[in-house]
Parts: C-alpha cells; structure tokens; sequence
C-alpha cells in the first residue's frame, strides 16, 4: 500500500499544503517530526496551531515528556499503528514531516534492537565526561571488537550506542545487525516540497524572528522552571538551546537570534541532502497555484492507499 508522504525542509510549508490535501481526500496526517513529539515545545518547534487542529487531525505530536527519549524505531511502530487506525476509519492516511530518519524506518526498518534506557545511558555519558571518549572505545574494543573497527575511535555517538546494547543484552551489537530485518507494511509515494534556496531562507529568517516575538524566551523560561534537563534531546532542539545559552549568560539576545536563523539554514541544508538520495523523488514549489491538485494527482497515479 502506497501512502503519501510530504517531505521538504524546515519552513517550506508542509503542514499547510498537508493540511489542504487532507480536506480533499479524507486525511489525518500523521507527524514525521522529531521536535514536535515533545510536549510543552509549542512555539519553537511550529506545531500545528489550535485554528489548525480544528482544520485537520493531526498525529504524533505533543505527546513525549521533554525529558525522555525517543527513537525512531519507536516512531515507526507508533505511525504504523496509527496508519492502520486511520485506514480502519475509511480515512487516508498522510505521513508529513522533515525527519528523514524517522520517515526512512518506517518504510525501511531497522533491526530489532532494545530501546535505549535512560540510565544506562547516563551511566556511558558519565563515563564520557569523566575518563573520554578513548576510554569508552577501548572498552568496545574487548565487548565488540568488530563494531569498533568499523567505527571511527571518536564516534562518541556509535561507541556508547555498542556498549549499552551490550550492557542490556550480554550480546554485541555487531551481532544483533546481522539478524533479518523487519519487513515494511506500507510503502511510500514522496512528494517533496521545495523552495529556491533564497526564498526558502528568507522564510526561515522571519519565522524565527515570529517566534521570538511569539514568546519562545518565555517558553525557555517555563520549560527550566519546570526542571526539564537542559542536555536532554528535546532541549538541544535548534532554538532552544541557543536560548538556553541566552538565559544562561554566556551570549546577548541578538547573537542567540542570528545563530538560531544560521543553525536552522544549515539545519534545512541537510534535510536537502538526506531526502536527495531518495530515488525518483519529484520536487514541487509549494506556492504553485495548483499545487494541491498536481500532489493528489501524483499519489492517485502512483497507487493510492487509503479511502476509497
């Protein structure tokens, strides 16, 4: 079964184009966001508005405490849930989203490996700070001799990944990526939207000058009042933490603006990168006047799943 999946970069208009299909075809969209799973991370994460939510239903998203973790095999297992909850419905179901690796397990699943443990994880990051990053490897090196060879001794990422897999599981990591695969349940029908490069930055400049101006140093304030943690995932988030480092002390308001805006460009950069390996993926410009009936068109061509 082919689902629509909108994808393109940060700001370029997804969730408004996603918003108009859904009208005309019966959809709920589902969110292949990494930042909009968070609860309380309203503003600088451009989560779908209450106006918006009367227009469209909206899924994976607000729903994740900002300071757990969550992966993206996690996410796939979610979406394809709510995939068949939507179709049970006589709905269609669109995947909408700027989270490449979130979008690419689900349609191309990972091995089935133990979810990460907070503390466990704590317990390696611990470990990093206080005896480096060398020490972590060797210690892969006599767990996983074949895992870190294949990674570089600094991968602070892969080395810590390697050693809590073999912490929770007695077996290396190595080992577990040679099992079979889980098959995918649906397949995707990309749609990729795009801006030229000037235009698609101007947005992003003057959505985060908005959402200065909306109450995201205030949003910052609450989210630390609370006692979220500011290293966790969700507080890395690009905004965020350059705010962080504003309330903090260490940079003025202007400079965490520009680095924000510089961040997020380079942010968008990526995205482009990622999603231009996908083969056969066509680029459409969102303010195209018939955007929305080419899009449909395109999914109803390429097989169609969902509402009849």
């Amino acid at each position: 079964m082919k689902i629509l999946t909108i994808i393109g970069p940060t700001a370029v208009g997804k969730t408004n184009i996603s918003m108009k299909i859904a009208r005309k075809i019966s959809g709920e969209i589902i969110s292949a966001d990494s930042r909009q799973i968070y609860k309380y991370l309203d503003i600088g994460t451009a989560k779908p508005t209450p106006e918006q939510k009367q227009i469209a239903t909206f899924h994976l998203i607000d729903f994740v405490d900002p300071n757990k973790n969550y992966s993206c095999g996690q996410f796939a297992r979610d979406a394809e849930a709510k995939i068949e909850e939507i179709m049970e419905q006589d709905k269609v179901p669109i995947i909408c989203g700027g989270t490449g690796l979130y979008i690419k397990t689900l349609f191309h699943p990972l091995h089935a490996l133990p979810e990460s443990k907070r503390e466990i994880k704590k317990k390696f990051q611990n470990s990093l700070k206080k005896f480096g990053v060398d020490h972590l490897y060797r210690k892969l090196l006599l767990i996983d001799p074949e895992l870190a060879e294949r990674i570089t001794p600094k991968d602070k990422q892969r080395i810590m990944r390697g050693l809590e897999v073999y912490e929770m599981t007695g077996t290396p990591l190595s080992l577990l990526l040679k099992t079979e695969r889980k098959k995918a349940k649906y397949v995707p029908c990309y749609i990729g939207l795009n801006l030229p490069r000037r235009e698609l930055y101007q947005r992003i400049n003057e959505r985060f000058a908005a959402m200065i101006k909306q109450g995201l140093v205030n949003e910052v304030k609450m989210l630390l009042r609370r006692g979220y943690d500011p290293t966790a995932s969700a507080m890395r988030t690009i905004g965020y933490k350059e705010i962080i480092e504003y309330l903090q002390g260490y940079i003025a308001l202007e400079e965490t603006i520009e680095k924000a805006k510089r961040r997020t460009r380079n942010f968008a950069k990526r995205q482009l990168t990622w999603f231009n390996k996908i083969l056969g993926l066509q680029w459409f410009n969102p303010v195209d006047a018939d955007i929305v009936k080419y899009i449909i068109d395109q999914w109803k061509a390429n097989g169609s799943a969902g509402k009849k």
